[in-house]
């Protein structure tokens, strides 16, 4: 039968919360708890507010809302405990207001950081089959062409102070104006800058140069601190291993006009258009005749196969084509099909 004469020092309370207490002691204790619930209402006062003061903190597995409410419930509760307990509380209190500080301070640095933190951004991918011409519209109504064997990634929400995507290839695009979210185009050598403007990008993987052609409004084209500025109807051409770019005037015509199905040659030399005939229909060309380089070719195309281009050159160009093999390229194992090109 417990001995009802029985007094609890506080120390041995702090002893027993901070697994200290000796078997003795934690005997004794039990005892004191039985002996009236008034006893067992105090000593669970005492743990509540121990163990507000003593968390095992995590900061980024605080629920912020969750923990403040706590506190804030354990300072209601003190200030109702009876009078002849007040010295302990008070000490508890002191207590808890030292070992809480980190605990407020981790709290408040976690809500500034969610407060602060970006948020996480879905891209989508697209890629235009080789052969065709795919068309879409970016998420601030901005509207993109994608040649054949051409890629771009954007964000499925413009979130920031810009609209950047990311591409490969040739593209297009049709910018929606709004001078205060400049449209960026990122092709890996270059940066392409505009606010509501149409133009044209062509930059393939494999080739030397990227070449961009401006149809209307202005762009601004960077190279690591090298910015250039493009006018209508001006193209800049940058040679990746030199890093130089060229400005000229030129007819914007024959370079936009693939996004309508429309391939135009105007008197190029036929090395320019055999690397056209290659990016669009990922097929290789090898000239057996270096002279052959010396032919240009005017013409306008719009639905022909690659069969019937290459039938309609040999009609106005003494050459002769002749497929060799089908071979395996890149990673995606796609068959590229290998053509040579002889002088008559």
């Amino acid at each position: 039968m417990p001995d009802k004469n029985i007094n609890i020092d506080t120390d041995v309370i702090l002893k027993y919360l901070e697994k200290t207490a000796s078997p003795e002691e934690i005997r004794q204790l039990r005892e004191w708890i039985a002996l009236s619930e008034e006893n067992a209402d105090y000593f669970q006062e005492i743990r509540n507010i121990w163990e507000v003061a003593t968390p095992a903190v995590d900061p980024e597995k605080i629920d912020t809302g969750k923990a403040l409410a706590q506190v804030k419930s354990r300072i209601h509760a003190t200030s109702q405990v009876p009078a002849k307990k007040t010295r302990f509380i008070t000490y508890c209190q002191r207590i808890a207001a030292i070992l809480l500080l980190p605990v407020i301070i981790a709290i408040v640095a976690l809500m500034m950081k969610k407060d602060h933190q970006e948020p996480l951004i879905a891209y989508n991918e697209v890629t235009a089959p080789y052969g065709m011409v795919s068309s879409l519209t970016l998420p601030d109504s901005s509207k993109v062409w994608l040649n054949a064997g051409s890629t771009l990634k954007y964000p499925t929400a413009f979130t920031s102070n810009v609209r950047e995507v990311e591409m490969s290839g040739e593209a297009y695009f049709e910018v929606h104006a709004d001078k205060e979210h400049p449209f960026i185009v990122n092709t890996g050598d270059l940066k392409v800058t505009a606010t509501g403007t149409a133009f044209n990008i062509c930059s393939f993987a494999k080739a030397q140069e990227e070449v961009i052609t401006l149809v209307t409004g202005k762009v601004a084209v960077s190279q690591e601190n090298n910015i250039k500025h493009l006018l209508p109807g001006q193209q800049l051409n940058y040679q990746r291993a030199s890093k130089s770019m060229e400005i000229t005037d030129i007819d914007t015509y024959k370079y936009i006009s693939w996004k309508d199905g429309i391939l135009a040659f105007r008197d190029d030399p036929l090395k320019s258009i055999f690397n056209r005939l290659e990016q669009v229909y990922q097929v290789r060309f090898i000239l057996k005749d270096t002279s052959i380089n010396q032919f240009t070719y005017r013409a306008t195309f719009k639905g022909e196969t690659l069969d019937e281009i290459l039938d309609y050159m040999g009609m106005s160009i003494p050459i002769t084509f002749r497929t060799t093999e089908t071979e395996k390229e890149g990673n995606d194992s796609i068959n590229v099909r290998t053509i040579e090109v002889y002088k008559n």
